[in-house]
């Protein structure tokens, strides 16, 4: 199947998860989704190369979202050369985990980054939006599977990252990544993906509308977290098998 063929598979899942999402948030008397019933594919194109993103954004997606910085760099560049009228209407997010020496060509190549674990990272980007004289909208990334091997902060130090983040000038806290539990039951991910959301709610009860976005879901999962609140979802090889 081509990735135009995959896309239109993926919306039509999507469309089916919201209305799920719906009869979740709106049964019951309940105040609805703080957010949103929009839904955002940031596709997860680690695996891929440049001309696929090209081909991927003439088939109708528009956001890619990328784990190494050395490939988003490598991938932009490309991109710059050949297609360079296609990045006004394209946009990288980094979804992966970000070293701090990794952040000067991070904020040079993407438009939000969605993994930012600690307060000390927090500041770096901030210095280097700084000094590149950009504004950067981040994402918390929220530890909610328990998982050794994940990344993310811990939900009870993440409110004093949420209060750095909002004192950095060149940084918005714009809403909550998470990743939940590898190859766990239904229950088990819908419980990292329900955590994910509550934290998502009080950032947003604190800190207004501009607290937007929640980043939960991939290939295998993202149905699941359409109906427990994301409004991003990182889909990779659905879309480029």
């Amino acid at each position: 199947m081509s990735i135009k063929d995959n896309l239109n598979y993926v919306n039509q899942k999507i469309a089916m998860a919201v209305q799920r999402r719906r009869e979740f948030f709106e049964c019951g008397g309940r105040e609805g989704c703080a957010a949103g019933y929009d839904v955002t594919i940031v596709a997860a194109s680690k695996y891929v190369d440049a001309q696929t993103i090209i081909d991927a954004r003439d088939a109708g997606v528009r956001v890619f979202g990328e784990n190494k910085i050395q490939d988003l760099k490598t991938k932009y560049e490309y991109i710059q050369n050949y297609r360079p009228d296609i990045l006004k209407d394209i946009k990288f997010h980094v979804i992966g985990h970000l070293q701090s020496n990794k952040t000067r060509d991070a904020v040079a190549c993407a438009d939000l980054i969605q993994s930012v674990d600690s307060i000390k990272l927090a500041q770096k980007i901030n210095d280097q939006c700084e000094k590149a004289g950009k504004k950067m909208e981040v994402l918390i990334e929220l530890k909610t599977s328990g998982e050794e091997t994940k990344t993310g902060i811990p939900p009870e130090e993440a409110m004093e990252l949420a209060s750095a983040i909002n004192a950095c000038g060149s940084l918005a806290l714009s809403g909550v990544m998470t990743m939940a539990v590898f190859d766990g039951t239904a229950d088990e991910i819908r419980a990292c993906f329900d955590k994910a959301y509550s934290f998502f709610k009080i950032l947003k009860d604190k800190y207004g509308p501009g607290c937007k976005y929640l980043s939960m879901g991939m290939s295998e999962d993202f149905e699941l977290a359409i109906e427990r609140g994301a409004n991003i979802i990182r889909p990779g090889r659905i879309l480029f098998k």
